[in-house]
């Protein structure tokens, strides 16, 4: 069966308020005590996959999970093993019936199935009750207790929300509620990641990475930026939860940097391929991501010009900024606007309801391509060297090409696409050195130069001509390669 699920992690601060708001008197109370099965290299962890023993009562319960399409769903195999005090012997035979399950055990640990070894283990006082919200019915889980293996222990404070019955929608506007009243932000780390991670020594998993999309013929428009948007969340929540739980490499914030810029391009680009895409998504993704940039930015500017400033003043001042930033960035991503902005996300990825289309889905891609060249076109007559707003918004224009051509070309049968890519990843690279270097020479006027600043801030202006230069050039020469358009 599918498990349809949202887990969260608690502000200290908020913790007794919610558990009085669940009532206790009201709810069901269970001690949960399970053991986590994998193989010493973690085949089971590496496919995504969970395999557990866990006391409900008196009974044991062996559970078989895996990844489902979207970080709201699992796959989930129960089987309830009888009463025993001890846990009984791991019982791989039972799943020989069940097809799905079966093929989840097999794509994780193919031949080694007598590999697995006891992992970890979770001890988990749970306050259980199921609520009624619009047309679901909502199993309410609020888990406190620990993870712990043979040499280490970590603390659980969540709470979960899983879908007895009724519609995701309902889900997800249930938690909306939740989040607000009691600052909860989205965690789609398991308890079996997070053992997992204990057992290792390790304090995050690696950063997640974006996946190459490529357009359904088969579906119209606007299923696929559903599937789009969807795909895009399963690169961003990873590395955000890292973050939120402060537990991110440079790598995390890399990588979900990178998701939302490609959801804010997706979302302003691709608007008009679904009618329930909200304006305000553009602007909020926008201005988060902007923050990010700015940590990067400012990060950039210490690593390559931090030898050359040798105004004491300017260099302490960019310190300052990037300790600012981190922090502000660290609030931010589990903001409660930001992790109901992720659910509002969900929602539109999730919802299976759309009305057919009057026009096919190479018309609306080749409309949207036409339209980002012929913006293209207009910004480079418009630009003039020393106009640097003119050359931002040039910039800006081949950022959102980039992004957006190949997954746009991928309906057009053409062997030479390549040829095309080539001349816009030049046009690319060219924006975004000019753009460092005009957001390092701004940053260097608005403090009190010193003579060496001056000699940076020349240094700067220099190269931003020459990308300036290359800019043009790079845009001119992709602009004339546009035959396969038709």
């Amino acid at each position: 069966m599918v498990e349809v699920e949202l887990k969260f992690q608690i502000p200290e601060a908020r913790r007794t308020a919610l558990l009085k708001a669940l009532d206790p008197k009201k709810s069901q109370q269970i001690q949960l005590k399970a053991k986590y099965y994998d193989t010493p290299d973690r085949l089971m962890a590496q496919k995504h996959a969970a395999l557990r023993q866990r006391l409900e009562g008196s009974r044991w319960i062996q559970t078989l999970k895996a990844a489902g399409k979207s970080h709201i769903e699992r796959f989930e195999h129960n089987v309830d093993l009888g009463e025993s005090e001890q846990a009984p012997e791991l019982n791989l035979e039972i799943y020989a019936q069940h097809a799905e399950a079966q093929a989840v055990l097999q794509n994780a640990l193919g031949n080694q199935q007598d590999q697995l070894t006891l992992q970890f283990e979770t001890d988990i006082a749970r306050t259980l009750r199921v609520i009624q919200y619009q047309d679901a019915e909502i199993e309410v889980s609020l888990d406190i207790g620990c993870i712990r293996t043979g040499q280490a222990e970590q603390e659980v404070h969540e709470i979960e929300f899983e879908l007895k019955s009724g519609s995701i929608q309902s889900l997800l506007a249930f938690s909306f509620e939740w989040v607000k009243k009691y600052q909860l932000w989205l965690d789609v780390r398991s308890k079996a990641e997070l053992g997992n991670l204990l057992a290792m020594h390790q304090a995050a998993s690696p950063a997640t990475k974006a996946k190459e999309f490529v357009l359904s013929k088969k579906e119209a428009a606007n299923k696929n930026l559903r599937q789009l948007v969807g795909q895009q969340l399963q690169h961003l929540l990873p590395n955000i939860a890292a973050m939120s739980a402060q537990t991110a490499a440079p790598e995390h914030i890399e990588e979900a940097q990178l998701a939302l810029q490609h959801l804010q391009l997706t979302i302003s680009l691709l608007k008009d391929w679904n009618s329930d895409i909200s304006d305000k998504w553009g602007y909020q993704l926008e201005a988060f991501e902007q923050q990010f940039e700015q940590l990067h930015h400012f990060e950039h500017m210490q690593n390559t010009l931090g030898a050359f400033l040798q105004n004491r003043t300017t260099s302490e001042n960019l310190a300052k900024d990037i300790l600012y930033a981190q922090e502000k960035l660290h609030n931010l991503v589990k903001s409660t606007l930001n992790v109901h902005h992720y659910l509002e996300l969900l929602m539109f990825s999730l919802n299976p309801q759309d009305q057919p289309q009057q026009h096919d889905l190479k018309w609306f891609a080749q409309n949207t391509l036409q339209s980002q060249y012929k913006a293209l076109q207009d910004s480079l007559n418009d630009a003039d060297i020393a106009n640097f707003e003119s050359l931002d918004v040039l910039a800006a224009k081949i950022k959102e090409l980039k992004f957006s051509f190949p997954i746009l070309t991928s309906i057009y049968d053409v062997k030479n696409l390549q040829k095309y890519s080539k001349a816009l990843n030049d046009a690319q690279l060219a924006a975004k050195e000019y753009q460092v270097l005009a957001s390092s020479a701004a940053y260097i006027q608005q403090t009190e130069l010193e003579a060496s600043d001056w000699f940076v801030l020349g240094w700067l202006t220099a190269k931003q001509e020459v990308y300036a230069q290359k800019l043009l050039e790079a845009t001119e020469q992709f602009l004339v390669s546009r035959k396969f358009m038709k």
